[in-house]
């Protein structure tokens, strides 16, 4: 039986690889003078153009929106890029 410390150290490093791998795969790249953020396996732009402290923000919401998923909170994390995206109102997770 594995003990909570065990439990967490396992959580925490599978968290660790989703975040680099999410980070691995969407990186700031160039459009004309202006930075924009790409994701390598799609080969789609999906932010910008920005400047860079923004697209290093965007970035990393995505890794965290990734990790949420990852570790089975889907509806927490479709919840918050909703609001990041300024659908208007924030949804509610029991609906």
């Amino acid at each position: 039986m594995k003990t909570n410390e065990q439990i967490i150290q396992e959580i925490t490093a599978f968290m660790a690889d989703v975040w680099l791998a999410a980070c691995e795969r969407r990186v700031i790249g160039f459009a004309g003078s202006r930075n924009v953020v790409l994701d390598v396996r799609e080969k789609v732009v999906l932010f910008g153009p920005a400047s860079g402290d923004e697209c290093r923000l965007f970035i990393h919401r995505m890794a965290a929106l990734d990790v949420l998923r990852a570790l089975g909170t889907e509806r927490v994390a479709d919840a918050s890029l909703r609001v990041v995206n300024g659908s208007g109102d924030a949804p509610t997770l029991n609906g």
